[in-house]
């Protein structure tokens, strides 16, 4: 818990900042906003790694295939990473970019679900 609060704080200290350098550096706010994005996301790498672990522990006990869980652990990560991309993108006045990046985890998450999705088709056609 005490992570999230700290990142919390360190998001709002570095839109500060930005916000208060942007007068007299316009380009210094987004190389803030990305400083702020890498110390925040290497924060939340232990968080997540207790996270995977439990949904592998999950995976163990289920009996599932790993084939079911990886799918969806690569869709949440591509998700995050399109959105904070696209939010980047927006913030620099550049919405085209930021469109395409949500575009491209759309499409990177569909295809990251293909393996699941054929499964889930060929038990549909055994039933059939």
């Amino acid at each position: 818990m005490e992570t999230i609060i700290r990142i919390g704080a360190v998001c709002v200290l570095g839109a500060v900042m930005a916000l208060y350098l942007a007068r007299y550096l316009p380009e210094s706010g987004m190389l803030i906003a990305l400083t702020v994005c890498a110390v925040a996301g290497a924060a939340l790498l232990t968080p997540l790694g207790e996270i995977l672990t439990f949904v592998q522990t999950m995976a163990a006990w289920s009996g599932m295939e790993e084939s079911v869980f990886h799918p969806l652990l690569k869709t949440v990560g591509i998700a995050v990473l399109s959105r904070l991309g696209a939010e980047l993108c927006r913030d620099a006045g550049q919405n085209a970019l930021a469109a395409l990046a949500e575009l491209g985890g759309a499409v990177g998450a569909l295809l990251v679900s293909l393996p699941l999705l054929q499964a889930v088709w060929e038990l549909l056609e055994g039933l059939v």
